[in-house]
């Protein structure tokens, strides 16, 4: 995709969560693996505009989703020693709310068609819709061009 290389440049968009953007104590590995893809993108698409790669890099941070995925937490063998967390899991849907999977592919669409995006987080809530995670500049490269 690279320009560089012969390609002509495009669009990523990486899939996150909430939980890649704060700790989720019944799903540490997820948690984990989650704020992996969100520093992942930053640093790929700071990277694709200091190389001048011609591709965008973004990521998606959805709550919860109504997926099959959320019928997991009703099996112990998919919550394992973090099933304790049942009740903790079904207050915080209660409290965030259940998105339908439309709402990510419209975020999904904006974060395609907006060429000035690149490096954006984009979060997803039932109380906040569609908008982005704020950081604060880094101090030796304010902007992602």
């Amino acid at each position: 995709m690279k320009t560089e290389n012969g390609g002509t440049g495009g669009a990523i968009v990486n899939i996150a969560s909430l939980a890649g953007l704060m700790p989720a104590p019944h799903q540490p590995v997820y948690s984990a693996s989650k704020h992996g893809v969100v520093g992942f993108t930053r640093s790929i698409a700071m990277a694709s505009s200091v190389g001048k790669y011609g591709v965008r890099i973004n990521a998606i941070c959805p709550g919860f989703v109504n997926t099959p995925i959320l019928q997991s937490i009703d099996k112990e063998e998919n919550m394992g020693q973090y099933s304790a967390y049942k009740e903790n899991i079904r207050d915080m849907m209660k409290f965030y709310g259940i998105l339908d999977p439309q709402l990510i592919a419209e975020g999904l669409i904006k974060l395609l068609e907006d060429d000035k995006l690149n490096g954006e987080i984009m979060k997803i809530t039932t109380n906040q819709g569609i908008h982005f995670h704020e950081y604060s500049p880094l101090p030796f490269h304010s902007k992602m061009q």
